[in-house]
């Protein structure tokens, strides 16, 4: 059976996807001590790497020493071009890192294929790979991410452990994002309720089903469907969606929360609609009748995400007191981090 592999992600910036796949993979592991919780980051922008590897300043530091030594998503895609264009190193599973062992404060658990910014610059990399002269060109070199973590997953260990994957990307649908949605299975949407969010959700839509909620038959319509073209012709499978994780950061005023709850009522609508029309693109589990199955509120992490991006600890272990953040004083109250670690405990019996 194939291991749960959750790619986090939207056509949206700032609705909370670094932060969501930190809260869940470290919390996952965490509470679940027998499997091991594999984060991969495909962001360039790295943020999840650095606070699994120590935070502001620890983190940014372990993660330019693998960087330096090609210990990264993007390191492998360049040792792929330059040793081995159409097969697997053979090495893959070198590539990810125990978390622990760069910080204590992490789960023994928990492993992480670091992200790079130079993964931005491996896109060159991967369209000239997907347009070599040979049969197949595209598929391998979209697989690439399939390729680590297929061999993570099937590696050679004395006691198998069940395996359980989060993969951050940043908004942008590029190639290497194409790559982490084929690495994944599972497809967690993260939203804030506003009208940009709900546009990268149907934007979504289009970019990874081929799926238009729009009556205009334009020309360029087809340009956004070409990856699922391509997904087709390859013969090769797309992730379900599991849920929609809505950030209730506005909640708490009143004519804010209005509006929020319209935001709510019209990406559960469009939920609704398209599973209505295509539910075989949702988790089974999922039923069209149960809208509040698959949206699923949790609580901004505030102020909260700043000193964990900074400290690079746990949610759960995090102790409630004043942090010095460059030279900011900011608490953390023990409320805010029960509020937020009831929702995220929520949403992880879920996965």
């Amino acid at each position: 059976m194939d291991s749960r592999k959750y790619l986090i992600w939207n056509n949206k910036g700032g609705v909370g996807k670094t932060f969501l796949t930190y809260m869940l993979s470290v919390e996952y592991a965490i509470n679940h001590p027998e499997k091991e919780v594999v984060v991969v980051d495909a962001c360039p922008q790295s943020n999840v790497s650095e606070m699994i590897l120590g935070g502001n300043g620890r983190g940014e530091e372990n993660l330019t020493k693998y960087r330096e030594n090609n210990i990264t998503i993007a390191g492998y895609i360049k040792d792929r071009y330059e040793r081995s264009k159409s097969a697997k190193l053979g090495t893959e599973v070198d590539y990810f890192i125990s978390a622990h062992k760069e910080n204590s404060s992490m789960p023994s658990n928990l492993y992480l294929l670091p992200g790079d910014v130079d993964l931005d610059i491996c896109s060159a990399i991967i369209n000239y790979l997907a347009t070599a002269p040979e049969r197949g060109a595209w598929r391998k070199s979209r697989l690439l991410l399939n390729d680590l973590v297929e061999s993570f997953e099937q590696k050679k260990e004395t006691q198998v452990k069940e395996k359980v994957f989060f993969i951050d990307c940043n908004p942008s649908f590029a190639n290497y994002t194409e790559m982490a949605v084929l690495a994944s299975n599972r497809i967690i949407i993260p939203c804030t309720a506003d009208a940009a969010s709900l546009r990268g959700v149907i934007n979504l839509f289009r970019l990874i089903y081929g799926i238009s909620l729009s009556d205009v038959n334009r020309l360029e319509e087809n340009v956004f469907m070409m990856f699922n073209a391509n997904v087709s012709d390859n013969g090769l499978r797309l992730p379900y969606i599991h849920s929609f994780v809505l950030n209730r950061s506005r909640a708490f005023v009143k004519k804010a929360a209005k509006a929020f709850q319209a935001h709510v009522d019209q990406i559960e609508d469009v939920a609704m609609s398209v599973e209505q029309e295509h539910a075989n693109i949702f988790l089974p589990s999922h039923q069209a009748s149960e809208p509040n199955g698959k949206v699923i509120n949790v609580k901004d992490g505030n102020t909260l995400a700043s000193i964990i991006n900074h400290e690079g600890v746990p949610l759960s272990t995090l102790p409630p007191k004043k942090y010095s953040i460059y030279g900011q004083e900011t608490q953390a109250n023990q409320s805010q981090i029960d509020a937020l670690l009831k929702d995220i405990n929520v949403l992880i019996e879920k996965l």
